[in-house]
């Protein structure tokens, strides 16, 4: 009787162990896997939130609204126009970027319409498309002479040194160059407000 009490004891008791590792196994394995499909979820949704806000939440750029720079002096000028490049801190959700060029302008002197002495300033990008736009010796396609003027590497657009399109009327920029504001102070240096604006539009629309 205690030998069959006990041999269905063991067999029982094995039967139930065996189960158990079993069923053990079992739930270890599929905890392992959504531990595993949760941690790549959370790698991927650190990525997606943070290119979701940055989406909705583009660089903030200090001085794209009109913030008066500091470039150079009068002094330093020419009636050649010369690049000048702007920079400023740029900041995004998570980080502030400092001394980072945010754009570039020309600059020259010009006169005034009262006979004083100022600077003309000028957008570097095309208002067709946004191209880098160069100054120096090319033709004018008005008069087939060579003169110093603006023009559009991408497109061919030419403006002349006041910004203004050679041809209006065959120019694929639907305006002349983008002017800023600029003047002198009383020790010579040059200020300009940076300002960027839409392209492709005949209106000049800042953004």
């Amino acid at each position: 009787m205690s030998g069959n009490s006990c041999s269905d004891k063991e067999t029982k008791t094995c039967c139930c162990h065996g189960g158990s590792a079993s069923e053990g196994q079992d739930r270890r394995s599929f905890c392992l896997s959504v531990l595993g499909a949760g941690m790549g979820a959370a790698a991927l949704a650190v990525p997606t939130y943070a290119g979701a806000r940055m989406a909705l939440f583009p660089l903030q750029q200090e001085g794209l609204s009109g913030k008066e720079y500091q470039l150079t002096t009068y002094d330093a000028l020419d009636e050649t126009p010369r690049q000048f490049v702007v920079l400023d801190n740029v900041c995004d959700a998570w980080t502030t970027s400092p001394n980072q060029t945010i754009g570039v302008v020309y600059l020259c002197k010009k006169t005034n319409e009262d006979g004083s002495p100022g600077v003309a300033a000028f957008q570097t990008v095309c208002p067709h498309a946004g191209c880098r736009v160069k100054v120096g010796p090319t033709k004018n396609p008005t008069t087939g002479k060579t003169e110093v003027l603006f023009y559009c590497p991408c497109h061919g657009d030419t403006f002349y040194l006041n910004g203004e399109r050679v041809q209006p009327e065959n120019s694929k920029s639907a305006r002349s160059l983008d002017a800023l504001e600029a003047r002198v102070d009383e020790s010579g240096k040059v200020f300009v407000k940076y300002q960027n604006f839409q392209l492709g539009t005949a209106e000049k629309k800042p953004v």
